[in-house]
């Protein structure tokens, strides 16, 4: 049960630091390269991944490479996992609190180890949230990134224990969008989380959309590097019902299903 509840953790943060940030009544394709790295005597190998991103003025959706959709609805402030697969869906915790919360109704209360273990994690999540601090300097630097001109950025985010990753960012100031819904959208999955406006306020300095990010991560002293750029952007109807819960999926709990 311990392997589990630090499982959820970590997936629970890896998603809040990950999101793709939303932009309003528009369409997104981006492009995800991770290079092979070896961790505890593992090797991963590299791996290519694409993902899309719907945004409406009231919704935004983006359909994942493992055949999972992300729903963020702006006005619930609420964000929902679908599973295609098997036709499910969730509601996704909007903070660590609730996370564990539903990990502690998951589990048998009367099992002291279990409860001890939920208690601890709990703790552990909450100190490591508040660790978690993001820099963002324009370094100056103006260059061509895929169609667009990009102006780039350095983004240095310190996650305590968990170690730190800087960030080579590139974003362009060509691509008309509603700055106000970016924000929106970035912020649901955040707001909850200590030192939020100053995470926020950090982002706000990077100016436009973001076309590439080259991240350098170290963990157990092994770096992880990841590219992903933007490929496609337009400005077109989503399909129909793209901003809704299909009607014949069937509800379960976040933990243990995704």
């Amino acid at each position: 049960m311990n392997k589990r509840l630090f499982s959820i953790f970590f997936i629970f943060v890896f998603f809040l630091l990950t999101q793709t940030i939303a932009l309003a009544d528009t369409y997104m394709k981006q492009v995800k390269s991770s290079d092979a790295y070896t961790v505890m005597g593992q090797t991963i190998p590299e791996k290519t991944e694409t993902t899309e991103t719907w945004i409406g003025e009231k919704a935004s959706r983006v359909n994942l490479p493992d055949g999972t959709s992300t729903l963020l609805v702006f006005a619930e402030q609420k964000a929902y996992a679908l599973k295609h697969a098997d036709r499910t869906y969730a509601e996704m915790p909007m903070s660590m609190d609730q996370m564990m919360d539903e990990v502690e109704e998951d589990i048998d209360t009367e099992d002291e180890e279990d409860m001890a273990a939920s208690r601890a994690m709990r703790d552990m999540a909450g100190g490591m949230m508040s660790q978690i601090k993001i820099s963002v300097r324009d370094t100056g630097e103006k260059g061509k990134t895929g169609k667009w001109n990009a102006r780039k950025y350095e983004m240095i985010t310190e996650m305590g224990s968990m170690g730190k990753s800087v960030d080579e960012v590139w974003a362009t100031e060509e691509l008309k969008v509603d700055m106000k819904s970016y924000w929106k959208a970035r912020s649901i999955m955040q707001a909850q989380q200590p030192g939020f406006d100053k995470i926020m306020k950090e982002m706000e300095k990077i100016k436009g959309v973001i076309v590439k990010t080259i991240s350098r991560a170290t963990a157990m002293g092994t770096e992880i590097k990841t590219t992903e750029e933007l490929v496609d952007f337009s400005s077109k109807p989503a399909p129909a019902d793209t901003f809704k819960i299909p009607s014949d999926y069937k509800k379960v709990s976040f933990v243990g299903r995704y």
